[in-house]
């Protein structure tokens, strides 16, 4: 939190509407707002999905949870809490896993009258043992429980929300978000699917495929060492990935980044 010349840290849950934040590079903006000082990119692709940076400078708009790039912004609050865009996306996310499935009220219509068969069935078991086949009361009745306990369907009544629930939380946590579970238990009629590749298939991360060098003095893994080694000093995405792609780097002295 910035005010005037003084930043201090506070915690997340005391942000306030119309306050300024310092976000440095790689740390996640912590609410809704829009930039009022410094110019940076940004990872919005655990939001949007899309893995290209967004360019902002003052006056942009910003979503919480989205990734600082290289550059020192200040952002001024505009909403926090359950006001947020995360907090929208999560609600919709609670709204998917309270919505029923055809399949589900299929089971819950089942249920109901698998119930009503099996107490009817352990009325009529009580009476043929007691009054037809003239058994005592308990024994009579232990059959009679018995029969019910086979017959009722409790299992199917907390199988098929248990596993809808399940795929919708494990869909969200790989970043499919279901908003109406009918359309997702109609999802295994599609026959073809058409992708939006950046972001979606992609992992919106920048890597190494492939290295050439056009000197003859300098081979592949050589000339990876030197960009690994520069470009391990930097924040910048790009910068990241030449620096994943060896541990084997050179000393480095005096570097410096310089922004175009």
């Amino acid at each position: 939190m910035t005010s005037g010349n003084k930043t201090v840290d506070i915690p997340l849950g005391e942000l306030k509407v119309g306050g300024n934040v310092l976000v440095k590079p790689g740390e996640k903006f912590p609410a809704d707002g829009s930039i009022i000082k410094g110019e940076t990119s940004v990872n919005e692709s655990m939001l949007t999905g899309e893995s290209n940076l967004v360019f902002k400078k003052p006056g942009s708009q910003i979503i919480g949870g989205s990734i600082n790039g290289d550059g020192s912004v200040i952002v001024e609050v505009k909403k926090t809490g359950k006001d947020s865009f995360l907090s929208s996306v999560i609600k919709l996310v609670q709204e998917a896993q309270e919505s029923k499935s055809r399949t589900q009220d299929l089971a819950n219509r089942a249920a109901f009258w698998l119930t009503i068969i099996g107490i009817s069935a352990g009325i009529i078991t009580l009476v043929v043992w007691l009054v037809l086949l003239d058994r005592e009361f308990v024994f009579s009745l232990e059959r009679s429980v018995t029969v019910m306990v086979i017959t009722c369907p409790h299992a199917l009544g907390l199988a098929i929300p248990l596993v809808v629930a399940v795929s919708t939380a494990i869909s969200a946590k790989n970043g499919l978000l279901i908003r109406d579970r009918a359309a997702f238990e109609r999802a295994r009629n599609i026959d073809a699917i058409i992708f939006d590749k950046t972001g979606t298939l992609t992992k919106g991360e920048f890597g190494v495929t492939d290295t050439l060098s056009f000197l003859k003095e300098i081979n592949e893994s050589e000339l990876l060492k030197y960009a690994s080694s520069l470009e391990a000093q930097s924040s910048h995405p790009i910068a990241k990935a030449l620096a994943k792609a060896t541990n084997d780097r050179f000393e480095v002295k005096k570097f410096r980044s310089i922004t175009g």
